[in-house]
């Protein structure tokens, strides 16, 4: 059962007949208020383990809702309970998310491949030959970019990695892929560009042919932690060591923005650990999206100091910007980090005082919550999607029972933007 997910104060006063020796009227006894109770989204075509990441956008003049989502399937390597094949698919919603409808079609494929043997500039992570190989496809962000040429307006941007032998290689076999086409449905076909990498990034995963088989050849368009030249008055140097994950998109008419998890590995000689940090980027329209000077790095919008001290969790993940009455709100995930497992603890909304700046609203220096998202206690779950006037609210995802169907699920929290 899904926690309770918001909570409501009904300040009661008491009335009286005036006059002298007028009885006193009783107290008014509280109706009792019952919370939200949060629905699950449930289609077919999805994956055999269920669905997650949700990203919606809007089609123009039109009552058609897209997301582009995770689907989780069985590996043919592994049992369902140890790991799975991820993919990005799309579905829409003529209904404004009453309900939604599988688009029957693959955007982020995943593929199993048995790869190596691939050399690390450290041989301690090296990948033997022979190794069971999934290149994986999640966490994805679609955007209308109504800016951009008509091929490009419908944007999609996601995470592809390489995970071998039950270990992800997200720093040394990972990068953000994007696509762009004049219809969501056109997004199937269209060319993969092999978009940002990071620090850490090894050649072996240029190659195509075996003993890789990565499923983008070459090097990114661009390295992102190098290869940015202008700024808004940022620091670059935040950047040298990030390992970027989880991308955000947001269009604007002026701009096309872009919020994102970077995990800092300058601190790994340090203290053994990344510091985790949600940072932002924005790309003035006509963004010309695979050349480094059209970015501009704004700055870092959320430290683990943040999460510490507003949720008691140790840093945020899962970024997503979304609008709603000319108000720009930032949604993320805090993540509690105890058993070293990085559990999602639900979701949080704060809101930028300028969709333009690093900046999010706050009173003496603590951020302002503007909505809160709960799942069920003690378990994985986070990953949210505002987006504006949604029936049924902010969606949420939530992990269950590991290699079932119901292990990787998506609910509509009935919390909304304000």
């Amino acid at each position: 059962m899904i926690n309770r997910i918001i909570y409501l104060v009904l300040l009661l006063g008491l009335t009286s007949c005036g006059g002298g020796g007028s009885t006193p009227a009783s107290p008014v006894t509280p109706t009792p208020v019952v919370p939200p109770v949060p629905e699950r989204i449930d289609f077919s075509s999805t994956g055999n383990l269920g669905f997650f990441d949700p990203s919606i956008t809007s089609e123009p003049n039109s009552n058609r809702l897209w997301m582009s989502y995770s689907a989780v399937d069985s590996s043919s390597y592994y049992d369902a309970a140890l790991y799975w094949g991820v993919s990005i698919r799309l579905a829409f919603s003529d209904d404004n998310g009453v309900s939604w409808q599988d688009a029957g079609i693959v955007v982020g494929p995943n593929s199993e491949d048995i790869v190596g043997p691939m050399n690390e500039n450290n041989p301690t992570g090296n990948i033997p030959a022979g190794s069971q190989g999934i290149w994986q496809s999640e966490m994805s962000s679609i955007v209308y970019d109504i800016s951009a040429p008509i091929n490009e307006r419908w944007k999609l941007i996601w995470h592809q990695y390489l995970n071998a032998d039950l270990v992800s290689y997200f720093v040394d076999h990972g990068w953000l892929s994007i696509k762009m086409a004049a219809s969501p449905l056109e997004l199937a076909t269209a060319p993969t560009i092999k978009l940002f990498g990071a620090a850490g990034l090894q050649d072996d995963g240029k190659n195509i042919a075996s003993p890789v088989f990565s499923p983008v050849g070459g090097a990114p368009a661009i390295q992102l932690n190098t290869a940015l030249t202008k700024t808004l008055g940022a620091d670059l140097n935040e950047l040298n060591f990030c390992i970027f994950v989880e991308p955000g998109f947001h269009a604007t008419n002026n701009a096309l923005y872009l919020s994102m998890y970077c995990a800092d590995a300058s601190t790994v000689p340090q203290t053994g650990e990344v510091t985790p940090y949600i940072v932002y980027f924005r790309c003035n329209s006509p963004c010309s999206v695979d050349k480094a000077p059209s970015w501009e790095y704004v700055g870092r919008l959320l430290s683990p100091t943040d999460a510490q001290n507003e949720t008691g969790d140790h840093f945020y993940q899962a970024p997503s910007i979304e609008e709603k009455n000319g108000r720009t709100y930032l949604t993320v995930t805090p993540v509690d980090n105890t058993a070293k497992n990085d559990r999602y603890n639900g979701c949080r909304v704060y809101e930028f005082t300028d969709v333009n700046s690093n900046q999010l609203r706050r009173d003496n220096g603590k951020l302002v919550e503007i909505a809160r998202i709960d799942g069920d206690a003690n378990s994985h779950h986070g990953a949210c999607e505002a987006y504006s006037g949604i029936g049924g609210g902010i969606l949420l995802s939530q992990f269950g029972v590991a290699g079932t169907a119901d292990a990787f699920k998506v609910y509509k929290s009935q919390v909304k933007l304000p």
